[in-house]
């Protein structure tokens, strides 16, 4: 009876074993593959969401200056051509689109030209 188990049942419930276990390892290492890609992913949205707080951030900083000026500039009792206020915001706006039109034509390292 022995001889019959040992011949017959063990190779026949080792391969069983071998099987459930191959089986279930497989799927441990598709799951953890997921997640690891799942991981990246979050990774690479939350750099994304990061940057675009930044952004936002920038240009609400941006918007509340404008909100200054244009505050500023309805106070001044002088012409809106010669009022100082709206001249420096003048000077500003043309010295952003400059700096701005030199950046485009000269990009900085790990840019791609815009051809």
């Amino acid at each position: 009876m022995e001889t019959w188990i040992i011949n017959v049942i063990a190779p026949v419930a080792l391969a069983v074993v071998t099987w459930l276990l191959g089986r279930n390892g497989r799927r441990i290492d598709q799951t953890s593959k997921i997640v690891g890609m799942l991981q990246d992913e979050i990774n690479r949205l939350s750099r994304k969401v990061e940057n675009m707080e930044a952004k936002l951030e920038a240009k609400e900083r941006e918007l509340e200056q404008k909100s200054v000026v244009i505050q500023e500039a309805f106070r001044c009792r002088t012409p809106s051509a010669k009022c100082p206020v709206l001249n420096k915001l003048f000077e500003y706006n043309s010295q952003r689109e400059t700096d701005e039109q030199q950046r485009v034509e000269e990009p900085q390292s790990g840019e791609y030209t815009p051809q």
